[in-house]
C-alpha cells in the first residue's frame, strides 16, 4: 500500500506491504525497519531502525496529531492516487470556467436543479437524468452562471446534447 503522509507542510510517500508474515516500509524510497510493538488506544509504542518510539495518536483519518515526545504534529495520511486526485481537483477547480454541460449518455431528463443566473462552482449539481434505468447528477465542470438551460423535465436528450450554457461568473449583464 502507497500511503501520502503530510507531517505539517512536507508531505512523504510511504510504501507498506505486509505479506506472509514479513513487513516492508520505505519512506522516500528508503528502507526503514518498523516494529509495532503495541497499540492502546490512542497510545502506540513501536521501534523505529532499532530507536524506541512512544507516540500519543489523536483525530480520525485522514487528519491525526501524533506527540512522540517533541510536541504535537499535524498529520494527514492518505492513500497515494486519492491524494494526487485530491490535489489534482483542487487546482483544477481554482481554474476551470464551465461553457456547457453536455449530455455524457442518452437519456431522459428528470430534474433540473438551477435557474438562470446562477453562480455555480465546480461540482455543483445541475440536473438529473434518467439513463439505462439509473439516475445520474449531473455537476457543473467548473465555474460558471447559468446563462440558458435548454432542457425541460421529461424530455429526452441523446449523446453529446448541449444541456446547459454558461458564462463566466463576473459577465453578468455585459454583452
Amino acid at each position: 500500500m502507497k500511503l501520502s503522509v503530510t507531517v505539517g507542510e512536507v508531505r512523504h510517500e510511504v510504501f507498506f506491504d505486509e505479506a506472509y508474515g514479513q513487513r516492508k516500509v520505505e519512506l522516500d524510497g528508503t528502507p526503514i525497519e518498523l516494529t509495532l510493538l503495541r497499540l492502546d488506544g490512542c497510545r502506540l509504542r513501536c521501534t523505529l531502525d532499532g530507536r524506541p518510539v512512544d507516540a500519543l495518536v489523536t483525530g480520525q483519518l485522514p487528519d491525526l496529531v501524533v506527540d512522540a515526545g517533541d510536541g504535537p504534529w499535524h498529520v494527514s495520511v492518505e492513500e497515494s492516487r486519492l491524494a494526487d486526485v485530491r490535489k489534482i481537483a483542487q487546482h483544477a477547480s481554482h481554474v476551470a470556467v464551465a461553457t456547457q454541460l453536455k449530455a455524457p449518455m442518452p437519456g431522459l431528463v428528470t430534474r433540473v436543479l438551477v435557474a438562470q443566473g446562477d453562480t455555480v462552482a465546480p461540482g455543483t449539481p445541475i440536473l438529473v437524468m434518467e439513463a439505462m434505468k439509473m439516475e445520474n447528477e449531473l455537476r457543473a465542470p467548473g465555474a460558471g452562471r447559468v446563462k440558458g438551460i435548454r432542457v425541460r423535465p421529461g424530455e429526452a436528450v441523446e449523446l453529446g446534447s448541449v444541456l446547459v450554457d454558461f458564462e463566466p461568473p463576473d459577465s453578468a449583464g455585459k454583452t
